[in-house]
C-alpha cells in the first residue's frame, strides 16, 4: 500500500500565494520513518503535546519555546536524515507552487494532477495498488469534495482508494503530515524570500549577512539539499 499525505502552505505578506505539498511513503516503511521521527524529538527535549512544524522552525515564540532556533533546525536535520536508505529514498516529495485568489478552488483543482504525478507506477501483488490518502485538516472542505477531485486521478494511475480520504488534525502522531507540512514550509520560505524583490534593494554586504530572512533562506536550502527525491511544479493561475 503506498501511503499519501497532504499540506498547503501560504504567506502573510504574498496573500496569493498557494503551495501544496506532497510525501508518499510505501507503508512498510512508515515504521521506521515515524519512530525514528518521534525519537529525535524525544531525544531533542521537544515537548510530545506540542506538534514539530515548520512555521516553529525559525520562531523561538511558537512551538516547544525550551528548544532554541539552532536546535530545532538539527533536528529537522535528522528528520530528513530518515529519508535516506542504502539505495534508493524511503519517501518521495512533490510541491506544487501557484497564485491563487479562490484558495479552496485551487486547492480542489491542482491536487489531483499534483497525485497523480507523484504517485509511483503501481506494483502487481494483493494490496499493492491500493493507496489511502491523509489531508490535513481544512475547515472549508469536506471529505466528500476531496475525494470526489482526486478519485478520477488515484483511478487512472492504476489505484484503489483505500477506504476514504482522511482529514487529521495535525500533532505529534501525524508524522507523515509532518513531513508534508515542513517540506512545504520550507518549499515556500526558499521560493518566496528569493523572489521578494524589495527584500534585495539597497541590501549592503554587512545588513545582507544580519538579515533574519536571508539567513532564514539559507537555512532553508541547507535543510533542502538532503532530501534524494523532490520535484516542484509550477503552476500559473488559470492553467490545469
Amino acid at each position: 500500500m503506498i501511503l499519501v499525505f497532504i499540506d498547503e502552505t501560504s504567506d502573510t505578506k504574498f496573500k496569493d500565494y498557494l503551495g501544496l505539498s506532497c510525501a508518499v511513503v510505501k507503508h512498510n516503511y512508515y515504521r521506521q520513518i515515524k519512530v525514528g521521527f518521534q525519537q529525535i524529538l524525544i531525544k531533542g527535549g521537544w515537548n510530545p503535546t506540542i506538534e514539530f512544524k515548520g512555521s516553529y522552525l525559525f520562531s523561538a515564540s511558537k512551538g516547544c519555546i525550551d528548544i532554541p532556533v539552532e536546535k530545532r533546525v538539527e533536528m529537522a536535520e535528522e528528520i530528513i536524515d530518515l529519508n535516506i536508505a542504502n539505495k534508493n529514498a524511503r519517501m518521495k516529495f512533490a510541491y506544487l507552487k501557484s497564485n491563487s485568489t479562490d484558495g479552496k478552488t485551487e486547492y480542489l483543482r491542482y491536487l489531483p494532477p499534483l497525485l497523480y504525478k507523484v504517485l509511483p507506477k503501481p506494483i502487481k501483488g494483493q494490496g499493492k495498488d491500493l493507496v489511502s490518502v491523509f489531508c490535513d485538516y481544512r475547515s472549508d472542505i469536506s471529505v466528500r469534495e476531496i475525494r470526489a477531485s482526486i478519485r478520477p486521478a488515484i483511478n487512472q494511475r492504476g489505484y484503489t482508494l483505500y477506504e476514504d480520504v482522511v482529514q487529521v488534525a495535525s500533532n505529534f502522531e501525524t508524522v507523515g503530515i509532518a513531513y508534508a507540512d515542513i517540506i512545504g514550509y520550507l518549499s515556500a520560505r526558499i521560493d518566496i524570500i528569493s523572489n521578494d524583490s524589495e527584500l534585495f534593494e539597497n541590501l549592503s554586504e554587512e545588513h545582507f549577512e544580519q538579515n533574519g530572512k536571508l539567513r532564514k533562506l539559507r537555512t532553508s536550502i541547507q535543510i533542502m539539499d538532503k532530501i534524494k527525491q523532490l520535484t516542484i511544479y509550477e503552476v500559473k493561475l488559470g492553467e490545469k
